[in-house]
């Protein structure tokens, strides 16, 4: 069912479309029905859309698509990782058995992956830094060691939930090597929307005016395969770590 805003456009709400296909997608990737709420609070929370052409393009795509269709347009630039089915992600204690080894990012096909790297390179080399990461962690949780409880949810992710969901979570939340990801707008058609004159960023600050996240997040994995230091990167991209 759609809701109305002010200007009489009718939104879809996710929660309530009751839809088998999505429903059956949603289960057969171990994602809750409970994350659909999620996105329609999502929606709700940003009225602003609709007062831009981009705004509206983006909520009108979201109200005439399929349901199943439209939750995929919407996560391609989704920054969260989905809300899973209960116990599937944990922060707590876990362990593994013995000779457990975790399947290769790399050798997973997921569309939803494919789509968030739309237009951009396929990051290959972050995928491969994830699995390192989760290999050793795994090894680590075979022989009862600690293991911080990010990285507990990173192993989760990688392990029993969906590529595109360990990417997200490692690179927005996890990893400490690019912090200006983690102060990204949760979904990229936020960069698309003019600010107001006592607009501030949070920090770190954007000094040269709103960037979409994708492409300075593209510019800056180049940098680094160029061999350009983060800090001479942020400096010239504008990007002040505020401490």
């Amino acid at each position: 069912m759609p809701w109305h805003v002010p200007s009489q456009v009718q939104i879809r709400e996710f929660s309530k479309c009751n839809d088998n296909s999505l429903l059956s997608y949603l289960a057969a990737r171990r994602v809750s029905a409970g994350f659909l709420i999620e996105i329609d609070q999502f929606i709700r929370g940003h009225v602003e859309l609709m007062d831009y052409p981009s705004g509206k393009d983006f909520l009108e795509m979201l109200t005439h698509l399929p349901p199943l269709e439209a939750y995929q347009y919407f996560l391609k630039g989704y920054t969260r990782p989905a809300r899973y089915m209960d116990g599937i992600i944990v922060s707590g204690d876990f362990s593994l058995p013995a000779g457990f080894r975790p399947t290769s990012l790399g050798m997973i096909k997921d569309k939803e992956l494919e789509d968030f790297f739309d237009g951009f390179d396929y990051r290959y080399d972050i995928l491969d830094r994830i699995d390192r990461e989760v290999s050793a962690a795994c090894v680590d949780l075979i022989y009862g060691r600690p293991v911080s409880s990010g990285l507990r949810r990173l192993v989760c992710y990688a392990v029993w939930g969906n590529p595109v969901d360990a990417y997200k979570w490692y690179e927005y939340n996890y990893q400490q090597e690019y912090m200006p990801h983690r102060y990204l707008p949760e979904h990229v058609i936020l960069g698309d929307l003019p600010k107001s004159k006592d607009y501030t960023e949070p920090e770190p600050s954007v000094l040269s005016g709103w960037k979409r996240h994708r492409d300075v997040r593209s510019r800056m994995a180049r940098a680094k395969d160029e061999g350009v230091g983060m800090s001479s990167f942020l400096v010239r991209e504008g990007v002040v770590i505020m401490r």
